[in-house]
């Protein structure tokens, strides 16, 4: 199951810690807020959702640049846009190439505060079994280390490098997995009209046996049947001696 309710547009984000769907003012469940570019908006929050990959692009839009993952629960398309740059959209990259993508996935957004400070973590889950990053700090696995940079003199953390890595892991391995699932979908169905082809030759050979049932029985039943009459032949015969001794008084024609 995805999201439970379904006003609005499709695309979902994440604030605070939760899912975040924009929807029309009034829906119920909802909350008015005035976001970064003045706008005022309207938002639904879940604590999670469920649904299958099919897409990954990356958009400038009016927040700057972004990623978009497209999810589908049941016919339904939900777009996460996440920014391009952040913890979030960082933690689901690094865990995409442990994911199932065949499979539906659980997705769960967390923000903690860890030492005066906000923790953002997302978690993915799998068939009941929490997934891990593919690329840690322990085994980054040829993905770079975010470097310290000096931008206006002040010291920043720069994850350029990073992100380029990313990005380029999305486009030569998981986009072309999602292409291949995406195309077995769509050819599944054609292999059911050959299956079926044998099912129909196979009946025509039951035809052949019909010929051989008549041949064997048709000459069998008259055979017995002229046996019969030979019984009554034996007492007729029987009875020829029986007659001889009534002839026994044909002496006495003399008197």
């Amino acid at each position: 199951m995805g999201l439970e309710t379904r006003e609005g547009g499709n695309f979902i984000t994440i604030l605070g810690g939760k899912f975040c769907q924009r929807v029309q003012e009034g829906t119920e469940g909802s909350f008015e807020r005035v976001n970064k570019i003045g706008k005022t908006v309207h938002e639904k929050f879940y604590d999670n959702f469920t649904g299958h990959l099919m897409d990954i692009k990356i958009k400038d839009s009016d927040y700057g640049k972004t990623w978009n993952f497209s999810f589908q629960d049941t016919a339904e398309i939900y777009t996460l846009q996440l920014s391009y740059s952040n913890s979030f959209s960082t933690a689901l990259l690094k865990m995409l190439p442990n994911i199932d993508l065949a499979q539906e996935m659980k997705l769960s957004p967390s923000v903690k505060e860890v030492d005066g400070k906000n923790k953002s973590s997302l978690f993915i889950n799998q068939g009941g079994v929490a997934l891990k990053h593919a690329y840690t700090r322990e085994n980054p696995n040829g993905m770079p280390d975010m470097e310290q940079v000096t931008i206006k003199g002040v010291l920043q953390w720069d994850d350029t490098k990073r992100l380029a890595f990313l990005e380029n892991m999305v486009t030569t391995t998981i986009l072309p997995k999602l292409a291949e699932i995406k195309a077995a979908q769509t050819t599944a169905p054609a292999k059911v009209t050959p299956a079926g082809t044998p099912a129909v030759a196979i009946a025509t050979p039951a035809v052949t046996p019909v010929p051989a049932v008549p041949v064997t029985p048709a000459p069998v039943a008259p055979t017995p049947a002229p046996v019969a009459p030979v019984s009554p032949v034996a007492p007729a015969t029987a009875q020829v001696p029986a007659q001889v001794p009534q002839q026994a008084p044909v002496p006495d024609l003399p008197f």
